[in-house]
């Protein structure tokens, strides 16, 4: 991840705990959901800093 924010890498770390947990209880769908939401995060994410540092 190219952001250095702590935050924002402790709400992956969330985002990516309860993605584990809910595949590993059985409810694959929200697991899915939650996979396919925080890629689409980290993507965006990692283009927003990469956009915001060639402005500067």
């Amino acid at each position: 991840m190219m952001c250095d924010n702590i935050w924002v890498k402790l709400f992956f770390v969330i985002l990516y705990a309860a993605m584990a947990y809910f595949t590993f209880t059985g409810n694959m769908m929200m697991g899915m959901y939650l996979m396919a939401g925080g890629m689409l995060l980290s993507a965006l994410l990692s283009l927003v800093s990469s956009l915001a540092k060639s402005k500067k």
